[in-house]
């Protein structure tokens, strides 16, 4: 089954990747998996208090 996840690279200070890491071992999550988890929940919390977002196909 395809997946419509895109790749994306940012930057994290050392230390907070390190905790983010810690984390997600002891969640027994990918690294990958838990941030995606963590965006999830800020726009969960956003749309809660902002609407929710509407993307359209030229965003």
């Amino acid at each position: 089954m395809a997946t419509k996840k895109a790749p994306f690279t940012f930057h994290l200070d050392e230390d907070i990747l390190l905790k983010i890491k810690f984390i997600a071992k002891n969640d027994t999550r990918s690294t990958s998996n838990l941030l995606e988890h963590l965006c999830k929940l800020c726009i969960n919390e956003y749309e809660d208090k902002h609407g929710e977002i509407i993307i359209s196909d030229e965003e």
